[in-house]
């Protein structure tokens, strides 16, 4: 076969290639509203409530509300028990017998295996328990929140594809970084490494931290504060290859849950992943939330 006659294949092929591209990058977007609005999203968060052991009661104040309190109210539905660097709640007894549902007696919401699990449902609310800069919080979810019937999806910039570009992975050992999030507590992050990569002439690099076993960028770029969310956007990259070698597809930049909602506490870019070039790929600023 000469070379002109493997031309109409060569076409073909591309054509295969970017049609791949623009189903996954749809799915992607689908997969995100999915995502945001599901039980385990952020739409429906309705608080943060931080605890302690002299905060421990779960009180209803009303029909849409509830908070942490130093001893049981009128309509106390349970209580937190801080134990050994682990959080249980014990349901009221009354709330069960007056419901006449089964309710577990006791359930373990901190430490667990993931993050959909330790979760406690009482009628339109469910409750999980996580850990920030060493304090624990109560993060509370209207499952019926309005703002669910109000969500009108997210804002993206067309594919792409010269923002998915070829990368050079740095391994480092041993080594973490302390990042500040939204609320102001410093966590402390493990860095799995150095990502090395070229856009035009130009050459940049991102720090990766260890995230549900990915790689995990925050970043920020020069669309910051104008078209995207002003405290950056995350990314999730794929492990290398045997040669060092993956991929960062930019188009995939997701924006933080702080761009959904006030009750998240994400962490913002540190100064070695802001990137001074212009990044228009990925989840836009959904202004409005």
């Amino acid at each position: 076969m000469n070379r002109f006659a493997a031309l109409p294949l060569i076409f073909l092929l591309f054509i295969q290639q970017a049609n791949a591209q623009v189903t996954e990058f749809e799915n992607w977007k689908k997969d995100r509203i999915a995502e945001l609005t599901g039980e385990d999203g952020w739409i429906n968060l309705s608080g943060l409530l931080w605890l302690d052991e002299k905060n421990a009661y779960l009180n209803e104040i009303s029909d849409d509300s509830l908070i942490l309190s130093g001893q049981a109210g009128k309509r106390n539905i349970g209580t937190f028990q801080l134990v050994n660097d682990s959080v249980w709640f014990f349901f009221n007894p009354k709330v069960a017998k007056k419901s006449n549902l089964q309710f577990p007696a006791k359930t373990l919401q901190y430490p667990v295996s993931s993050y959909a699990k330790g979760g406690v449902y009482f009628d339109h609310w469910k409750w999980t328990v996580i850990q920030r800069g060493g304090q624990y919080a109560v993060r509370l979810r209207d499952l019926t929140h309005p703002e669910l019937g109000k969500f009108e999806g997210i804002p993206v910039f067309d594919y792409d594809p010269s923002l998915k570009v070829k990368a050079f992975f740095e391994p480092k050992f041993n080594e973490t970084m302390e990042i500040p999030n939204v609320l102001g507590q410093v966590i402390e992050w493990k860095v799995m490494g150095i990502l090395k990569f070229e856009i035009g002439d130009e050459k940049y690099q991102l720090h990766a931290l260890d995230e549900a076993g990915k790689l995990f960028v925050i970043f920020s770029d020069e669309t910051s504060g104008q078209e995207t969310y002003p405290t950056g956007r995350y990314l999730y990259v794929s492990y290398p290859d045997k040669t060092g070698m993956t991929e960062i597809d930019f188009n995939f930049s997701y924006n933080p849950p702080c761009a959904f909602t006030a009750f998240a506490t994400c962490p913002i870019p540190p100064k070695v992943n802001r990137l001074p070039i212009v990044l228009k790929v990925g989840e836009k600023d959904p202004k409005g939330h």
